[in-house]
């Protein structure tokens, strides 16, 4: 039976197809209607119809999406797509297409698939996160996820103030997209470290060209590596201690940076209080398409959910 599954961003709605065997045989994109809820629903009509008529087959769909759902009642209350904001997006898209849709997280999503088939397959605890243009994270403990009241959780980029850091290296804090000052979300993800070399170096230049710098021994940018690993490795190594992991797959356009990753890992192995021989840290290895993938594999997973009315979302 072939899995449909969806990854939903601000800018583009992705949809993949996968085999028995978790291999993508269809996969496209799309813009996101992002203001409007009709539209928002028919490119989403469009695609899955033709993929039945491709496919000849009427599987169940996995929905990744960068916010939030209140478990108690299945409300999206966190998105970067306000079209579908407050909507029971589960709920609402199970009766307009008229099969089971199971909605979660794009970051859990990504730990699922790390922990089910990525680099962290078999591990008992793993805490995926997101270095892309902000913040994320999620925590899947034997193959499913850790679910809670709020409906948000693994969102370690935010509550925590990294403001002492800021000051200590010569930063001036900015205000998160959550509305708080101090929070490692503006920080941790490539625009923080563009904000990073900004400051420091008085040129804006894009988080890449300053890895490529590094690596090719500029001072100005070893310097805004330096700042970056100091304050993401600190707030890592807290949720470490708290989580002890057997595995902190990457995901995000910085998962791309090995030796980046590599530097985040010796640091943080170098601050827990546990003992790490082995890498912790390391790149994912559906850290480009880890939101589709784990999405495909929502159909059974379980959330550990201690909401007052008992319920489980995936």
């Amino acid at each position: 039976m072939m899995q449909y599954a969806f990854d939903i961003g601000g800018s583009k709605i992705e949809f993949g197809v996968f085999d028995d065997a978790g291999d993508i045989v269809l996969h496209s994109k799309t813009p996101t209607p992002s203001l409007d809820r009709n539209a928002f629903v028919a490119a989403v009509s469009n695609l899955i119809d033709e993929a039945d008529l491709e496919f000849g087959e009427r599987p169940n769909i996995g929905v990744s999406f960068a916010g939030g759902l209140d478990p108690q009642t299945g409300a999206v209350i966190s998105a970067n797509v306000p079209a579908i904001m407050g909507w029971c997006l589960e709920t609402e898209l199970s009766a307009i297409l008229d099969r089971k849709v199971l909605v979660e997280n794009d970051a859990d999503c990504f730990a699922l698939a790390e922990a089910r088939t990525g680099v962290a397959r078999d591990q008992r605890t793993v805490f995926g996160i997101i270095l892309g243009t902000g913040v994320g994270g999620g925590i899947v403990v034997d193959g499913q996820f850790i679910g809670g009241r709020s409906g948000i959780r693994g969102e370690w980029g935010h509550g925590n103030d990294v403001t002492g850091g800021l000051i200590r290296n010569g930063l001036a804090p900015v205000k998160c997209g959550c509305g708080h000052t101090g929070c490692l979300d503006a920080w941790g993800g490539a625009r923080g470290l563009e904000h990073i070399h900004a400051q420091t170096s008085g040129n804006r230049i894009t988080s890449f060209d300053i890895t490529d710098a590094w690596r090719s021994g500029d001072d100005l940018a070893a310097r805004s590596i330096e700042i970056y690993c100091d304050l993401v490795s600190r707030e890592l190594a807290l949720m470490v201690n708290v989580l002890d992991p057997d595995c902190v797959p990457v995901g995000g356009g910085l998962a791309s940076e090995p030796n980046l990753i590599a530097e985040l890992d010796r640091m943080v192995r170098q601050r827990v209080l546990g003992r790490y021989d082995a890498p912790l840290v390391v790149p994912g290895q559906h850290s480009k398409d880890g939101g589709l993938r784990g999405a495909s594999l929502l159909h059974d997973a379980v959330v550990v959910s201690d909401a007052k009315d008992g319920t489980e979302h995936a």
